[in-house]
C-alpha cells in the first residue's frame, strides 16, 4: 500500500516581495508544486517511486520546518507516473501549475522537456532533481540542474588538488581494472602536466619492484590509483600494509566519489591512509545533523529512507530548503541573487552559475571529503 499522504498540506507566511522582471512571486504565501513518479495507479512500490516518495517527504520535513519558523507555504503533489505510462501531459494541464511558485521535479528525465516549456511561457522557475544531462539548462533560462555529471568537475578538483598537493610526491597507480576510470585519470594526468606538476607512473603489480624507488620519506605520497571499484582499493590497501610504508612514509590516497559506497572494513582503511575524494552529495552518518535528521524522518512517516547512494528524503529536504529561503528571503529578485545564496546542505551541495546568456543555472557545487586518520571526517564545499 502506498505510504505517500497528499492531504499533508502545509501552510506557511512569506515576505513581501518585489516586482522583479518575468518572475513574479507569490505575495501572501509560496505555492511549490512537486511532480514526482509516484506512480499511484500501482499498490506495489518500485524503487523509483519508494526514491519519490522519500524525496517529497523530505521536501515535507522543510515545509514543517520553515512553518514553524512563521512562513507561509502550500505543496501540491503531482504524480508523474510511471516509466511505462507516464502522465507528464495531464501534470501539465493542472491548474495548479500556474499559480505555482518554483516547480520542483519531475523525477524522471524523459519528462523534463514539456515542463521546460511550460516554466518558460508562465516564467516558473522549475528545478530539476535528478537528471544528470549534460547541458540540460542551455537555452532554457527558468532551469535549474541539481544533479550534475561528475566529469563537469573535473578541471576544478583537479586544480584545487594542485593547490593543496601540488608540491608533493604524487603516484599514480595503474590498477589494470577493465572497468577502471581510465578518462578521469588521464585527464588528472593531463592537467598536472600542464601546470608543470611532476607525477609518477606505476603498475599495481610492479609494487614489490619499483615502488620503494619512487616513494618519499621526506613529503606527503599522493597515491591515486586508477579503479574506483572497492575491490581493487582493497587490494591496494592490504599490499600496502603488507610493505609496512606507514612506519617510514606518509601516505594519502585520493578517489572518486564511488569511494562513499564502502564499507566497514574497507573505511577502516580509508582512515588509515587519510583517504580523500571529491563527490556531488555524500551522506555523512557521523554528523549529529544528518543524525538528527534521520531520526526525525523515520518519527514522522513510520520508515527509514530507501538504502541507496544519495540518500532521497535528504536529497529533498537540501533542494526544497535552499529554493524556499531563497525565495522567501529574495522573492521576484530570487534570479538575480541565487547566485549568491547559501545554504548549508546535508548531503548535496548547491552553487548556481549561469553558463551563458539565455542559459538556466547549473550547480557546480563539490564536495571535498577527507577522512583523517583520528576517526574523523572532514567534508569541504568548493
Amino acid at each position: 500500500m502506498k505510504r505517500l499522504v497528499f492531504s499533508f498540506l502545509l501552510f506557511i507566511a512569506t515576505i513581501s516581495a518585489a516586482i522583479a522582471q518575468e518572475y513574479v512571486c507569490n505575495t501572501e504565501r509560496i505555492n511549490v508544486a512537486v511532480i514526482m513518479p509516484f506512480d499511484l495507479d500501482h499498490n506495489v512500490e518500485s524503487t523509483e517511486s519508494k526514491k519519490a516518495l522519500d524525496f517529497y517527504e523530505g521536501v515535507l520535513m522543510t515545509v514543517d520546518s520553515l512553518k514553524k519558523a512563521g512562513v507561509n507555504i502550500y505543496v501540491q503533489a503531482l504524480d508523474e507516473g510511471s516509466a511505462t505510462q507516464s502522465k507528464i501531459q495531464s501534470v501539465v494541464q493542472h491548474p495548479f501549475l500556474k499559480e505555482a511558485d518554483v516547480i520542483i521535479g519531475p523525477g524522471r528525465a524523459a519528462d523534463i522537456l514539456p515542463l521546460t516549456s511550460f516554466a518558460q511561457s508562465y516564467h516558473i522557475p522549475l528545478v530539476v532533481p535528478f537528471a544528470n544531462t549534460l547541458n540540460l539548462a542551455a537555452g532554457k533560462p527558468y532551469v535549474f540542474q541539481c544533479n550534475t555529471q561528475h566529469s563537469t568537475h573535473y578541471d576544478k578538483v583537479f586544480s584545487r588538488f594542485v593547490k593543496h598537493h601540488g608540491t608533493e610526491n604524487i603516484l599514480f597507480v595503474d590498477m589494470k581494472d577493465r572497468n577502471q576510470k581510465e578518462t578521469y585519470t588521464a585527464s588528472f594526468m593531463k592537467h598536472l602536466q600542464e601546470k608543470a606538476v611532476p607525477f609518477h607512473q606505476i603498475e599495481f603489480a610492479d609494487f614489490d619492484d619499483k615502488l620503494l624507488e619512487m616513494l618519499d620519506s621526506t613529503r606527503n605520497n599522493a597515491i591515486i590509483p586508477s579503479s574506483s571499484s572497492v575491490q581493487f582499493f582493497d587490494m591496494l590497501c592490504m599490499k600496502l600494509n603488507d610493505m609496512k610504508l606507514l612506519e617510514k612514509y606518509h601516505l594519502q590516497l585520493f578517489g572518486t566519489p564511488e569511494w562513499q559506497t564502502f564499507h566497514k572494513k574497507s573505511q577502516n582503511a580509508m582512515y588509515q591512509y587519510k583517504a580523500t575524494f571529491f563527490a556531488t552529495y555524500y551522506n555523512n552518518n557521523l554528523s549529529s545533523r544528518t543524525r538528527n535528521f534521520m531520526e526525525h524522518f523515520t518519527n514522522n512517516f513510520h520508515h527509514g529512507q530507501y538504502g541507496s547512494f544519495p540518500r532521497y528524503g535528504e536529497m529533498g529536504h537540501d533542494i526544497s530548503a535552499f529554493f524556499l529561503t531563497a525565495i522567501q528571503r529574495y522573492g521576484n529578485k530570487l534570479f538575480s541573487h541565487i547566485g549568491t545564496h547559501g545554504y548549508n546542505s546535508l548531503q548535496m551541495p548547491l552553487h548556481f552559475v549561469r553558463n551563458a546568456e539565455g542559459d538556466g543555472f547549473t550547480n557546480k557545487a563539490t564536495y571535498i571529503i577527507y577522512y583523517k586518520n583520528t576517526g574523523d571526517i572532514i567534508l569541504s564545499t568548493f
